[in-house]
């Protein structure tokens, strides 16, 4: 193997990492430390030809490819146990053109590594929230941030790329060449190709009133109803999220994170969330951009995870007090539950611009299981996914790409897109990637081939469906299912023996949005 891997060496302008060398370990690193893989090899990357003989390695020597960019997929598709890793870690250069309000982006820069390259000349794209989040991954599954209500999604946003085919070839996506295939680059992942650079459109902004709002106790599910009527009825000038906690004792918490890019120091949509009795703190204020970019700043590589979740087409009182009541179900803190709102200008853009099906939704509603401990492997997992099963019955979509899970069935990957566009995405799978080479993602499958979800492993359901498992992550005897189970709540162990269903006939037959 070490006399093959030279030859990989030799042809890369870059460097290749294999286990042993002083890099290796970090460079494996997922955010989610719940995925444990070693490859074979991690190739570090420094430009497209690095890339195509990187992937031409790869294929030659039948190694499963993984492509990494900043690592946060919470599945883990940036690693793979003895295969080979396309490291894009090396590749992160943002080059600003203020004139034309355009930004280029290489394949492994991150959110941190362009905010601070745009904020340089007073312009931003809408974004992630986690400064340390790959700018391309997010891009591809959508991308959903602090100022989506006023400028649309990341993808949205994405005017050009350039992208290195399994076959070798460097293809450019734009409204002038390929425009297919820059459709299916607004949400359909990285099914087609490896993203080396990236052109954005950018808009004028320096500060923000924004920063956290938190409430605790009694008052949480209060706050929760204000923040949806703010989100359904705010001006257009703001963006804003919401996390469900608990402390340690378990009492609710909640904070609302707003981002106002409107004239006024004290906006007057934020009042009533201000001025309710259960503030616990506000500290929203007139601030910096990349201040507001660090409100959200969570670790890299420091716990485990398992997020599950659905586009919602409202946020009624009792989903709320579900969700409140789901958060003291496991009897320890669970983590978290993320509810981000799509209202604004993601619904002011032709959906037959973007792959994506989700533009119908009002929030996107996400459980997100986090723990340290091993031995809360099963129990964290099967929490997400009850809680999961309680959002359901309002969905309207399949979920969202950035958030889901090696583990979903394909039938609920085609829901997120809808079926006319994930028929087109898999035409354009079978032009660009007709072997699925690149099938380490939510995958799309070329015609004709059924999707492998992340190498792996099946085995049959007790209906006779197939559940994947990806090598690496754990087993567990919890089903896989989207439809609450009678006796078991939120976060119960207490569940029935382990089986693998497909979703709900009325999440297969989800339309796009």
């Amino acid at each position: 193997m070490a006399e093959t891997l030279d030859e990989l060496r030799d042809s890369l302008t870059g460097d290749v990492l294999v286990e042993g060398d002083r890099e290796y370990e970090r460079a494996r690193l997922c955010f989610n430390l719940l995925i444990d893989r070693r490859p074979a090899a991690i190739a570090r990357c420094v430009d497209a030809n690095d890339v195509a003989a990187a992937l031409a390695f790869g294929q030659a020597r039948s190694l499963e490819i993984a492509v990494r960019g900043g690592g946060h997929n919470p599945a883990g598709h940036c690693a793979v146990d003895d295969g080979l890793v396309i490291d894009l870690s090396r590749m992160r250069d943002v080059r600003v053109d203020p004139e034309n309000g355009i930004a280029q982006s290489q394949g492994g820069a991150t959110w941190l590594d362009f905010d601070a390259a745009t904020q340089a000349h007073g312009l931003v794209t809408p974004g992630g929230v986690v400064g340390s989040t790959g700018v391309t991954g997010l891009t591809l599954g959508g991308g959903i941030g602090h100022l989506t209500a006023q400028h649309g999604l990341t993808c949205d946003n994405l005017i050009a790329a350039e992208l290195v085919t399994p076959s070798g070839e460097i293809v450019r996506a734009s409204d002038d060449q390929n425009p297919e295939l820059l459709w299916g680059l607004r949400g359909g992942g990285g099914n087609f190709g490896v993203v080396v650079q990236a052109e954005y459109r950018l808009h004028p902004l320096v500060q923000v009133i924004g920063g956290r709002l938190e409430y605790e106790g009694d008052d949480v599910a209060e706050a929760l109803r204000l923040f949806r009527e703010l989100a359904n009825e705010g001006p257009p000038e703001l963006s804003i999220q919401a996390q469900l906690g608990t402390d340690a004792s378990l009492v609710p918490q909640l904070v609302v994170v707003p981002c106002y890019t409107g004239t006024g120091d004290d906006p007057e949509a934020l009042g009533p969330l201000r001025a309710l009795a259960g503030h616990a703190s506000d500290g929203v204020r007139r601030q910096g951009f990349l201040e507001q970019q660090r409100i959200f700043d969570p670790g890299y590589g420091v716990d485990r995870n398992y997020w599950k979740g659905h586009f919602v087409a409202e946020l009624p009182d009792e989903l709320i007090d579900d969700l409140i009541g789901c958060m003291t179900a496991l009897g320890r803190p669970p983590g978290g539950i993320l509810i981000e709102s799509l209202h604004g200008a993601p619904k002011d853009v032709a959906p037959s611009s973007a792959a994506l099906g989700y533009r119908d939704a009002a929030f996107n509603v996400s459980a997100m299981a986090s723990w340290t401990d091993p031995a809360h492997d099963d129990e964290s997992i099967n929490w997400a996914r009850s809680t999961a099963s309680a959002i359901e019955p309002w969905s309207v979509s399949g979920g969202y790409a950035n958030y889901m899970q090696a583990d979903e069935p394909i039938d609920r990957v085609r829901a997120a897109f809808g079926p006319d566009s994930f028929a087109r995405l898999q035409a354009l799978k079978s032009r660009y990637d007709p072997d699925n080479v690149l099938h380490r993602n939510q995958n799309i499958p070329p015609l004709g081939l059924d999707a492998r979800y992340s190498g792996g492993l099946s085995g049959a359901g007790a209906d006779g469906s197939l559940c994947q498992r990806p090598i690496g992550f754990p087993s567990v005897s919890v089903p896989v299912t989207n439809q609450p189970m009678p006796g078991t709540g939120c976060g119960s162990s207490a569940l029935p023996p382990s089986s693998c269903r497909r979703p709900a006939p009325a999440l297969m037959s989800s339309t796009s949005k």
